[in-house]
This record gives structure tokens, sequence and C-alpha cells, in this order.
């Protein structure tokens, strides 16, 4: 049992490092996307692109953003939980994997996606105001919830409405949304928790 808690503390510890380059990975493609044989980014690449390779998929991009590294983080951070946990205390509770996954659901998931329509909602309203063409062709690359936005406009009807208000009145939602999610999500995990198996 002592060696089994060990060896959990060791790979949660392994897994947070491999985490922590896939994380210098994706930062680094930013600015070096495709990196020359020899160099330090292309090692890292060899040693994290197969995982990351795992996920990628057409369906987890929205627009010009690529979702498939925060959800292949947001496994190996459900496994780090779990081993952690394991490792320090000697038992794992169905009650506590259900609530490490509901948490990784919102954390990896849904809150990174509203958070990233919130800034991309910020860019767009700050360009309808501005009526700057750059800055309103990279509003409309990063869209997010264009559903949503479309959604606020319908319930205008036939009245013209001016694309700053309909930038606010989504932004607003999504703020809304972000909050009600984060909660809904708190109490669902703490339910989870309390499942004694």
């Amino acid at each position: 049992m002592y060696f089994l808690m060990k060896a959990a503390l060791f790979f949660s510890r392994l897994i947070a490092l491999y985490s922590f380059l896939i994380w210098i990975r994706i930062f680094i493609s930013w600015v070096v996307p495709y990196p020359r044989p020899g160099s330090f980014t292309y090692y890292l690449g060899r040693i994290v692109d197969p995982y990351l390779g795992l996920f990628r998929s057409d369906r987890a991009r929205i627009g010009v953003l690529d979702f498939s590294p925060i959800i292949a983080v947001g496994i190996l951070a459900i496994f780090q939980s779990i081993l952690q946990v394991y490792g320090s205390y000697g038992f794992l509770t169905f009650g506590y994997i259900l609530a490490v996954v509901i948490q990784a659901i919102w954390s990896y998931g849904i809150s990174v996606f509203l958070w990233i329509s919130i800034i991309s909602l910020i860019f767009s309203t700050i360009a309808s105001f501005s009526h700057n063409p750059m800055m309103y062709n990279m509003a409309n690359n990063m869209q997010a919830m264009p559903h949503l936005k479309e959604a606020v406009r319908r319930c205008f009807g036939a009245r013209i409405v001016r694309e700053s208000v309909v930038n606010i009145i989504t932004l607003v939602i999504t703020f809304l949304m972000n909050f009600v999610g984060k909660n809904i999500f708190i109490i669902l995990s703490n339910l989870a928790l309390r499942i004694p198996f």
C-alpha cells in the first residue's frame, strides 16, 4: 500500500511536469510554429506532440482557435488530481473522481470557451465603436459564439440595431453564463464529493 501511494505521487509529479512542457510547447508554437531540427523546440515537440496529436480534430477548432491542447491538458489534470489524492491519503472514492471530472469539464472546457468568447466580444465591441477595419477583422476571426449574437439580434425583430448594442448585450449574457455556470459546477462538484463510495 505504501509503495502504491509513493508510486501514485511520483506519477502525479511526472504528469505535472509533462503538462508544464505542453504549456511551454503551446506558447513557443505561437512564436516559432515550425521549429528547425536540432533546436530545443524541435525536441520539445518530439516529446509532447504525439500526445497532443491524439486530440487534434476539426471539431476542437472554433474559428482560428484550436482547443485541442486545452482538452489534452485537462485530461492530464484529471489523472494528476486522482493520483495526487491517492498518493496522499491512500484511498479514492467514486465521488471524488466524479468531482474531479466535473471540475475539469468546467476549468478546461466551458470556462475557457466562455472567457475566449468574452475576450472576443470585448474586441468586437471596441471595433464596432472605433470602426477600425483591422480590429473588426481580428474580432471576427476570434468569434466563439456567433449563434448567441444572432439570437440576440433576432430578439430585436425587424428593427435595425447597431452592432455595438448587440455586442454589449451578448457580452453581458456571456458574463452571466460564466457566473451562473461556475456556481452550478461548484454545486455539482460538492454533491459528487458527498457520494459515500
